[in-house]
C-alpha cells in the first residue's frame, strides 16, 4: 500500500468517486450485483468476478455523467467510510457515557450516546464522504485498463485511471 492512498489524496478520492458511480450504475441495471471495491490513487479494484464489458460500460458511463456534473453519483449508502465513522461515534459515544461522574446512569448514558452515534453514522459518513474521501472533479480523468486477475483463488479487476 502506497502512503498517499492512506491520506486520501487527490488521485485516491477522484478514484474512489468513481468506484462508487460504477458501483452504483452496475446495481441499477442488475439489482442482484454486490461486490467490494478498494481505491487508490491507480484506479480502484472491484473484488468478485464480474462482467468485464459491463464494468466497462458501467464505468465510462460513470465517468461521463460524474464529468458532467451528476456530483451525488460520488456518495455510496453502503460505502466503508459510513461503517468507519458510525464505529468512531458508537465508541466515543459509550465511552463518554461510561466516563460519566453519575455512577448509577452511566451505563444508560452509554447506551443512550451508543443509539445516537449509531443514528448518526449515515448523514455523517456521507458528510465525510462528500468532502474527505471522494471527490467527483474528474476533469481529465480517463480509464486506460481493465484487468481480471486471480489473488490467492479469489478474482479481482482492477480498473486504472490516468489523469490527463
Amino acid at each position: 500500500m502506497r502512503f498517499d492512498s492512506i491520506l486520501f489524496s487527490r488521485r485516491t478520492r477522484q478514484n474512489h468517486a468513481l468506484e462508487h458511480a460504477t458501483i452504483t450504475i452496475m446495481s441499477q441495471r442488475d439489482p442482484n450485483f454486490a461486490a467490494a471495491a478498494h481505491s487508490n490513487p491507480d484506479g480502484f479494484v472491484v473484488f468478485g468476478d464480474v462482467d468485464l464489458g459491463e464494468l466497462r460500460r458501467s464505468s465510462e458511463e460513470a465517468l461521463h455523467r460524474l464529468q458532467a456534473g451528476e456530483k451525488e453519483l460520488a456518495i455510496h449508502p453502503n460505502c466503508g467510510t459510513n461503517l468507519a465513522v458510525g464505529i468512531s461515534l458508537v465508541t466515543i459515544g459509550a465511552m463518554l457515557g461510561m466516563a460519566s461522574s453519575q455512577r448509577r446512569t452511566r451505563l444508560t448514558t452509554a447506551a443512550a450516546s451508543s443509539v445516537a452515534g449509531w443514528a448518526a453514522a449515515r448523514p455523517v459518513g456521507e458528510y465525510v464522504q462528500r468532502h474527505f474521501t471522494t471527490l467527483p472533479d474528474l476533469r481529465g480523468v480517463r480509464i486506460t485498463d481493465i484487468i481480471r486477475r486471480q489473488f490467492f483463488g479469489f478474482t479481482v479487476v482492477e480498473v486504472r485511471t490516468v489523469q490527463e
